[in-house]
């Protein structure tokens, strides 16, 4: 009975070594895959960081098999494709990615700075939406919708995020102004109506309605959308303050009285006698008033201050008035610069 006995335990024994053995060798086969998905995806890293992008796209696919995180070498893979310009490629590489994880985060950006890359903005736009109302605060979601609505011309959404991006830092101070004043400028310029202008246009600050680029531009706008008397009395007020061409050009274009335009630029050419687009726009009116005495004088100190290709045609418009043919014929010469010095008759 003993000897039964223990040869009965020695079965048991004798099963159970077996049975371990038998599954020894999976068991460190496993080890050996998940130890050497480690090294490629390793190896794949520096080769990414070394600019080797196809030995590192090679080695990043090769770490996904048997890896307990192969979204990663997917993402890093993506990298390496969009580095050589294979860029189907890397979006195949990102769904493989986002069906390996159950938080997409991380694949949504990578999927939206390509899009950026490819020019799709708006998709990223789109994407990068919803990103934020869940991560609000994401650098990488805000950096990169500051790029696609950049790029997009999207300026209200790009002066939306520009107060958080500018408090996390997360572009430098000059640049965030200088996309504020590039948005600002952008959204006066391409408003479609009044209302939308206006909305803008109150929405700044009073140091801002001066800034000479806010202002052209909603002067420009104003004039396009029939606004005459609203931005007459403003470009009129900084004028008086602070003399522009550009906008004198825009105030000269204006749908206003012309005897009253008469008497503000003669205003202005007592603090501004030597200027000689305001001598032409004189000139212009005068012109338009058939005060030809009076236009011919004032189109003559402009081209003694200025000799414009504008001013020439609008001094053979006066000598077509009065008859003077030949010089008129020889002022349109000079305005092409194909002509003598013109002598200017008194």
């Amino acid at each position: 009975f003993i000897v039964a006995l223990g040869l009965f335990i020695l079965a048991i024994f004798a099963f159970w070594l077996i049975v371990y053995f038998l599954r020894l060798p999976k068991n460190t086969m496993k080890n050996f895959s998940s130890n050497r998905s480690r090294k490629a995806f390793a190896r794949g890293l520096l080769a990414l960081s070394e600019g080797k992008w196809k030995q590192a796209e090679k080695l990043l696919l090769l770490s996904c098999k048997n890896s307990p995180t192969p979204e990663l070498g997917f993402m890093a893979a993506a990298r390496a494709a969009i580095a050589q310009n294979k860029l189907q490629q890397a979006f195949t590489y990102l769904n493989k990615a986002e069906s390996c994880t159950d938080n997409p985060l991380t694949v949504d950006l990578t999927r939206c700075e390509l899009w950026v890359k490819t020019g799709e903005n708006t998709k990223a736009i789109n994407l990068l939406k919803r990103i934020l109302r869940s991560y609000p605060n994401n650098p990488r979601a805000l950096y990169l919708m500051t790029q696609a609505s950049q790029n997009a011309g999207d300026w209200q959404q790009l002066r939306a995020i520009l107060p958080k991006v500018e408090k996390l830092e997360i572009i430098t101070q000059e640049k965030v102004s200088q996309l504020t004043q590039q948005t600002i400028s952008q959204q006066l310029k391409y408003a479609d109506s009044e209302l939308e202008l206006q909305v803008i246009w109150n929405g700044l600050n009073k140091k801002q309605k001066l800034e000479d680029e806010y202002l052209h531009a909603y002067a420009q706008t104003g004039l396009k959308l029939g606004m005459s008397q609203q931005i007459a009395k403003l470009i009129e007020t900084s004028l008086s303050k602070n003399f522009s061409p550009a906008l004198l050009k825009i105030w000269s274009q204006l749908n206003i009285d012309n005897n009253q335009k008469m008497k503000t630029a003669e205003k202005w050419r007592k603090k501004n006698p030597d200027n000689a687009e305001l001598l032409q726009l004189l000139g212009r009116i005068c012109l338009d008033n058939k005060l030809w005495g009076k236009a011919h004088t004032y189109l003559q100190q402009s081209l003694e201050l200025h000799a414009s290709a504008e001013t020439f045609k609008l001094l053979a418009k006066y000598f077509d008035a009065v008859g003077e043919h030949d010089n008129a014929l020889e002022a349109y010469r000079q305005a092409d610069g194909s002509g003598k010095q013109l002598v200017l008759s008194e």
